[in-house]
């Protein structure tokens, strides 16, 4: 298995960089990704010092970062558009509204 190493906020200013499992296979319409580099951004400082931003409060512990780097290491059955090996950069605040 491939370590996952993240940075999870469990509460503000608790901060813990923590191996965490990987997911399964990908749905048929999903890739897996082999991150490179993450920032850190405005809002991930926001969640960590003051807990929050406006009504998303951290009650559940939460892996910071999403704008990256990364490495496709699965496909799903059904994609088209990329292969392993495909380097892209993420921005997952965008959603398909076709998976989770």
């Amino acid at each position: 298995m491939l370590d996952n190493l993240s940075l999870v906020l469990h509460k503000k200013d608790d901060l813990r960089l923590e191996v965490t499992e990987l997911p399964g296979d990908p749905a048929p319409n999903e890739v897996q990704l082999a991150s490179h580099t993450v920032g850190i951004c405005g809002s991930d400082i926001h969640f960590w010092k003051d807990g929050g931003i406006d009504k998303w409060v951290v009650k559940n512990p939460i892996v910071l970062g999403h704008e990256g780097s990364a490495t496709v290491i699965k496909v799903g059955a059904k994609v088209k558009n990329l292969k392993v090996g495909d380097r892209v950069a993420v921005e997952p605040g965008i959603a398909c509204l076709n998976c989770q």
